[in-house]
């Protein structure tokens, strides 16, 4: 059995895995509901482990396989990898920063995003060097319109970051739920329905844990790891020929589901809170629906059926339907669990919407590490002995007065 083949086998043991895995949480969650529920919190805590782990390892092996097949050149592979690598490792780094203070959490966040920003430059000059001739294997590929819908669809994606309400996108807490929503989308992934010859499949409700996170935490973290996932599945499923196609099918499409959470990040809906996730993953599938268009007419127009379909434009958008019914899935699956009560209440209380705002006297407040806020407490503390003191004394002096 060679690589490839073995990557084949392994996707259909990671689909019965991920059922058998659901089947069985869903069994025995109803015995400890029923028979043993003071150990239902501990079977929950023991069920984010077991899916975590299993989707870390999905993802570990299922990576380096691909990256010994030959689909995928090792030039364009690495630097993908590289780069999420920086994002793992940054986000960890964040994490263990902000054990010791605010100041060296944002600066670990900092030094991330440039490292970052460098992977993706670094992966987008090496694609222009290998897809440099993609009009002799391409000739229906239009650059101009590959790289004017590119830039269209990142101007809209800043604008929804704009959009998004100003929160801390380098949270603790957004940064390990984000890590596991990718975790367990990519896992999700693999769990396909159906795929598509060029590019494209039906999954098990893959992007579900992405809208939940974008539904907990706003828009703008959403965009951020939604944007990530999106880089991570050019490693999982590459179909790649030119650095523009790549930012339309994979961080630009996913990175869009971001705004799923929209409605829900701004209260619309407040009360119906499944109206508000239908509602913004219909937003969700039609921006990412649109980007694998353009994608297909001026990237892949030479695959265009023009005996069946009368342009690439209409080929192109039959063919992308099938964002449509990946999507439905997970609405039909996101929607079961925002109807329940007891799911919305512990994703309200686990996220970080329906929260007060913070002011900028609370933001200057966070930014500071624990030595300056001993010594502005020290002054407050040295303040208010100071004012009593001067109360003590007039109150003496003013009855001497009386006296």
């Amino acid at each position: 059995m060679d690589v490839n083949d073995l990557y084949d086998l392994l996707k259909f043991v990671v689909l019965y895995l991920a059922i058998g895995i659901v089947a069985a949480f869903i069994a025995v969650g109803l015995l400890v509901w029923f028979f043993k529920r003071e150990k239902f919190n501990d079977l929950k805590k023991y069920g984010v482990g077991i899916v975590v782990g299993f989707a870390m390892t999905v993802l570990v092996v299922m990576a380096y396989i691909k990256s010994q097949c030959e689909e995928m050149q090792p030039m364009l592979f690495y630097p993908i990898l590289a780069t999420l690598i920086v994002a793992v490792v940054g986000a960890i780094a964040m994490l263990v920063c902000s054990l010791f203070s605010q100041k060296a959490f944002k600066i670990s966040g900092l030094v991330t995003g440039l490292l970052l920003l460098g992977g993706f430059i670094a992966t987008m000059v090496e694609m222009s060097i290998y897809y440099k001739d993609v009009k002799d294997y391409y000739p229906g590929a239009n650059l101009v319109g590959m790289i004017v819908s590119a830039v269209v669809f990142m101007a809209l994606l800043v604008i929804m970051w704009f959009v998004g309400d100003k929160r801390k996108v380098n949270d603790t807490r957004a940064i390990v739920y984000g890590a596991i929503s990718i975790a367990l989308s990519f896992a999700l992934s693999y769990a396909r329905l159906f795929k598509l010859p060029q590019g494209g499949s039906i999954t098990f409700a893959s992007l579900l844990p992405l809208m939940i996170y974008c539904c907990m935490f706003g828009t703008r973290r959403g965009l951020i790891v939604c944007t990530l996932y999106g880089v991570l599945q050019a490693l999982q499923d590459p179909y790649i020929i030119h650095p523009m196609q790549f930012l339309l099918d994979y961080p630009l499409a996913f990175g869009l589901i971001g705004v799923s959470g929209i409605f829900m990040e701004k209260g619309v809906f407040k009360n119906h809170k499944v109206v508000a996730f239908l509602l913004g993953g219909v937003i969700a599938v039609v921006l990412r629906y649109a980007c694998h268009v353009c994608s297909g007419v001026f990237a892949f127009a030479d695959y265009a059926d023009l005996e069946k379909y009368d342009t690439a434009i209409a080929y192109s958008m039959a063919y992308n339907s099938f964002a449509f019914v990946d999507m439905a899935i997970a609405l039909v699956a996101g929607s079961a669990l925002f109807a329940s009560k007891s799911f919305s209440a512990t994703m309200v209380a686990s996220g970080d919407l329906n929260k007060p705002e913070q002011t900028e006297e609370r933001l200057v407040e966070e930014e500071l590490d624990d030595v300056d806020r001993q010594i502005i407490a020290n002054q407050e503390s040295h303040a208010e002995t100071q004012a009593s003191d001067n109360d003590a004394q007039d109150k003496s002096a003013d009855e001497q007065d009386k006296q």
